[in-house]
């Protein structure tokens, strides 16, 4: 016990003057870290911790009662979603979907770099993550996968001639397509798979803890059933193509290209396809 008094003392004083992600998280998951810095901080705690994770200010007693509804928002997501997304995509998630004050909000990352999002988590025509999101997931399911070692996979789709949707039936139509393949995508992916819209008609699913065999099952369920679908006066079809990591894919960098050469091989090879990236010898 006095050694992990010592570690938590530590910890509070290798951030003497700015609250870090690592510290937030240790105050959601220890007493004696939060009591520690509580009597460091005071009853301006709660209002330093959300200045960290949103870059906006707040009042002493509303930042208490918001921190508050932010944890219990976190032990819901956790629930819902049978994984913790984190205190940084709750804090974003409840602020701006269930207490509307961000106007430019900012997420931190671990290594206290930032990177901004939008107003919200999802995009609001597919219901699909945002990319900023995505990203930010994708580099937790990494690193918990290096941790874990159970395989993470990653499926990037691209919608088939798209720009000859919009050209013949209009901008409507096409957001009528990628409207109605977000809630298809939704509707197949597990819990824990993260489904995100990567940009324009291109979309993303994260799918940790999957063999290759779980990848490729699912994106054949997905594009089978999206060249199923039929519009008012057109149908469309998907390309995909899978990344299943391994020991030498380093960061999210590696495992979005190595997904994007798959989908450009899927394009190049007739469209309508999957491909999973291979090696090249």
């Amino acid at each position: 016990m006095k050694r992990k008094q010592k570690q938590y003392a530590d910890l509070i004083e290798t951030e003497d003057s700015t609250l870090s992600l690592e510290n937030i998280e240790s105050i959601i998951r220890h007493k004696n870290v939060r009591e520690r810095f509580e009597k460091k901080y005071g009853e301006k705690l709660y209002s330093e911790v959300l200045l960290v994770l949103t870059h906006e200010r707040y009042e002493l007693e509303e930042a208490k009662l918001i921190w508050s509804k932010i944890n219990l928002h976190l032990d819901n997501l956790t629930n819902r979603l049978d994984r913790n997304p984190g205190i940084a995509v709750a804090t974003l998630d409840y602020l701006s979907n269930f207490h509307n004050s961000l106007s430019s909000p900012v997420l931190i990352q671990e290594d206290k770099s930032s990177f901004m999002s939008e107003t919200t988590t999802r995009d609001d025509l597919t219901q699909l993550y945002l990319k900023s999101v995505f990203n930010f997931a994708l580099k937790k399911e990494l690193e918990k996968s290096f941790r874990s070692r159970k395989k993470l996979s990653l499926l990037m789709i691209d919608i088939d001639d798209f720009k000859q949707v919009n050209d013949n039936y209009g901008h409507l139509a096409g957001d009528e397509a990628l409207k109605t393949i977000g809630e298809l995508i939704n509707i197949n992916i597990r819990n824990m798979d993260i489904a995100a819209r990567y940009g324009g008609e291109e979309l993303a699913i994260i799918v940790p803890e999957s063999t290759l065999n779980d990848a490729v099952l699912l994106a054949e369920r997905i594009r089978e059933k999206i060249s199923k679908i039929e519009f008012a006066s057109f149908s469309v079809t998907v390309s995909i193509g899978i990344c299943h990591s391994s020991l030498d894919i380093r960061g999210i960098d590696d495992i979005i290209s190595r997904a994007d050469k798959a989908l450009y091989d899927a394009k190049l090879s007739g469209k309508n396809r999957v491909v999973v990236f291979k090696e090249e010898q």
